[in-house]
């Protein structure tokens, strides 16, 4: 119950804001060019409180969701004076009424933008594998990536159209095309591969599953007093090249060629000794040989081979000055924009599930997983992409979003006339249908989640 109640009050917080600022680039650009502003509230819903000053009631309302503005003949379906006064909203060259419509969603963009910024400065997440080429290192069994026939020390050459990809590209492409085949090109040592790959994910708030990992890296961490790894003289900061001679690509394909190295694991006794394994690592700069036993061991309910050592984690935290945090933030944002339209293209195409998207329901509960956070710096990162989203989505051509009301400026000024009421009443209602049934399924398959979730 306490985590349904942060839930809650997370998700108002971080959608009123977004809302909120989304309204005022609206509220602002109305007011530059003279529109007369009716009302500015913050929430929806009963009038609670406000001053009224000159031809605006600034108001706080009932329910604290983010908020409105109502401009003067904004609503084509009221009925309005003939001509349109001056101060209303249709009286206006169709360029104001433009920049009007796209203030708000340009607002949620500057406030993506600028709240990554603090949180760079503070800590950016910097993680050099993502940046390499994608070179496979290890597939795991009866994973999407062994069904499209990817093997160890393939390079993905193109992914979805996008040649030469990294490892984040890769991430990023899987992320929106789950349950649906995305096509590779693999170079395998000169040869050229054409396969697809087909992401499967039972959670959107999860990275989807491929099956495979990155080519890194093995670097040791800890070492577990009086195990294997200790008796072998390995040490912390030790980087694995090879085990028994065989190159070692990953952290995960190292523990794989342990256990294939060794005894099948269900005919030995717990905490028996294994062969000896000559692992061969690079300390100080200089290749050394160490002779590992490793020691059978019940982890995590699965008996296996293990050595009692920990890898070093390839990401590392550092605080970007100001300049290299706004370069960092744009080119972030930008990348999810692309992605975030990728998405968009693959749902009309029918190339990406409506399961990808998530309703209400399913961000309250990641922004109040945000919110339990020690720090505001994770609530201000989902905030960001939250208004990311919003601001880019609101920009399609749907009767009753901002890109609505920007299609029919375009279609007005090429017929060099206004579209008719009528006409634009049936619109409405359409796009307002189109979106109630889109949100109640989305709305439903976040429950379904949580109700198949619980154990």
């Amino acid at each position: 119950m306490n985590h349904i109640l942060i839930n809650t009050i997370a998700v108002a917080v971080v959608l009123g804001v977004i809302v909120f600022v989304h309204e005022l680039g609206h509220f602002v650009a109305a007011k530059v060019f003279g529109v007369r502003v009716e009302t500015f509230s913050l929430g929806f819903g009963k009038r609670l409180l406000g001053i009224r000053y000159g031809d605006t009631d600034y108001r706080l309302s009932l329910l604290p969701l983010g908020g409105y503005v109502k401009m003067a003949g904004e609503n084509p379906l009221e009925e309005k004076a003939e001509p349109a006064l001056p101060d209303e909203l249709l009286s206006k060259p169709r360029w104001q009424r433009l920049i009007i419509a796209i203030a708000g969603p340009a607002m949620n963009v500057v406030l993506a933008i600028g709240l990554l910024i603090p949180i760079y400065m503070k800590e950016f997440p910097r993680n050099s594998v993502l940046d390499q080429p994608a070179v496979v290192a290890e597939v795991q069994p009866d994973s999407p990536a062994a069904a499209a026939g990817l093997q160890p020390e393939d390079r993905i050459a193109v992914i979805d159209g996008a040649a030469h990809p990294t490892w984040e590209t890769v991430f990023l492409k899987a992320a929106v095309s789950v349950g649906h085949p995305v096509p590779l090109t693999i170079d395998r040592g000169g040869t050229v591969i054409h396969t697809a790959i087909v992401p499967k994910s039972d959670d959107p708030s999860e990275p989807p599953e491929l099956g495979m990992a990155p080519k890194q890296a093995t670097r040791f961490g800890s070492i577990n007093p009086n195990s294997p790894a200790q008796r072998a003289g390995l040490r912390s900061g030790d980087l694995a090249l090879s085990l028994n001679g065989k190159t070692v690509l990953d952290p995960g394909g190292l523990v794989q060629q342990i256990q294939d190295a060794e005894p099948a694991a269900a005919s030995a006794v717990l905490n028996a000794a294994g062969k000896p394994l000559t692992l061969e690592v690079r300390r100080n700069g200089a290749p050394l040989a160490l002779t590992l036993v490793p020691a059978l061991t019940d982890y995590q309910g699965t008996r296996r081979w293990m050595i009692g050592a920990a890898f070093v984690n390839d990401t590392t935290y550092v605080r970007l000055p100001f300049g290299q945090a706004v370069r960092q933030s744009l080119a972030d944002n930008k990348q999810y924009s692309m992605v975030i339209l990728d998405l968009v293209g693959k749902l009309v195409s029918r190339q990406a599930s409506i399961k990808t998207l998530q309703s209400p329901v399913g961000i309250a509960s990641a922004t109040g997983e945000a919110a339990r956070a020690p720090t505001l710096l994770p609530l201000f990162s989902i905030t960001s992409l939250i208004s990311l989203n919003l601001g880019i989505l609101n920009l399609l051509p749907i009767p009753v979003l901002d890109g609505g009301m920007i299609l029919f400026l375009f279609i007005e000024s090429i017929m060099r006339h206004e579209i008719s009421p009528r006409i634009k009443e049936r619109v409405y209602q359409g796009g307002f249908a189109f979106l109630l049934i889109l949100m109640t399924v989305v709305v439903y398959n976040d429950i379904v989640r949580a109700v198949v979730s619980k154990p």
